[in-house]
């Protein structure tokens, strides 16, 4: 199932500017759509939607991160071979990874590295990746506001942390 958005869009477009697939559409300042023949369910849509409005692959909410907190990929030195593979690199559609140099001057090869400012957190490098060098933090089960409310994450000054207990016992209650 792709994801979806819901009625309390605002038509902000982050979402479409965000899409490694180009699989939203919709005018400014109305409610957008989401093709499911064209959503890979990466989770990059909901990461940035403001408002809180699109739904992921299982129907949970995706919850919206801080702009220096966003989904971004990392590359593990120790796994990277490099110049042979770069499937991460040619799979990447904001060309948001490149080779560079190796850190070690004695690896020939090089590795993978992240431009963080066209990385959109898609997971399609980690999915294409056969030697697990590439990963996008936060991890996915991070990106649902109904596993991780953000008053869990961040509490301001423990009230927040309370609110969220008790939001949840008062729904295991009913």
């Amino acid at each position: 199932m792709a994801y979806k958005i819901i009625e309390t869009c605002i038509g902000c477009t982050a979402c479409v500017k965000k899409c490694p697939t180009e699989a939203i559409t919709g005018l400014r300042n109305e409610i957008h759509i989401i093709d499911s023949e064209l959503c890979i369910d990466c989770g990059a849509c909901g990461a940035v939607c403001p408002p809180e409005s699109i739904l992921d692959d299982i129907g949970d909410v995706c919850r919206t991160f801080p702009r220096r907190e966003l989904p971004l990929a990392k590359v593990l030195e120790e796994n990277c071979i490099g110049s042979g593979c770069e499937l991460c690199i040619n799979i990447c559609p904001f060309e948001a990874l490149s080779l560079s140099d190796a850190p070690n001057s004695h690896d020939y090869y090089g590795m993978a590295t992240v431009d963080p400012k066209r990385c959109t957190g898609c997971r399609l490098c980690e999915q294409s990746c056969g030697w697990s060098a590439i990963y996008i933090d936060p991890p996915r089960e991070m990106l649902k506001k109904h596993v991780y409310p953000l008053e869990i994450l961040t509490p301001k000054k423990g009230k927040g942390l309370e609110r969220a207990r008790e939001q949840r016992a008062g729904a295991a209650a009913e």
